[in-house]
């Protein structure tokens, strides 16, 4: 079975209708959801917890990774954000929309 590519420079008999423009709302910057990620978490966990002894039994991970994200030096990973989603999904928002809150009015 062979495939064959068909191109035409021609334009179409009638031409595509296209709708007018409406505002879209900022692209989302990734490099900077990346670099806030430790804060916005660090804010989620200082609101849902009361230490990060606590995280770390809810999270089940080591003290010092805890202590690491109470601190916002490291973000976590995926598995744990999807938990703290279904767990403590409106907590999580706030703590996201106050950070970029703070970053727009800066």
């Amino acid at each position: 079975m062979k495939l064959h590519l068909v191109v035409s420079n021609e334009s179409p008999a009638q031409p595509a209708v296209r709708t007018p423009r409406q505002s879209r709302p900022k692209i989302l910057d990734r490099f900077a959801v990346r670099v806030t990620a430790p804060e916005v978490w660090c804010r989620f966990l200082h609101a849902e917890f009361r230490n990060p002894e606590e995280v770390a039994a809810h999270f089940e991970v080591r003290f010092s990774t805890a202590c690491n994200w109470w601190n916002a030096t490291n973000r976590p990973s995926a598995d744990k954000v999807l938990i703290a989603m279904v767990e403590h999904g409106a907590a999580l928002s706030a703590a996201l929309e106050a950070e970029m809150g703070e970053r727009r009015a800066a």
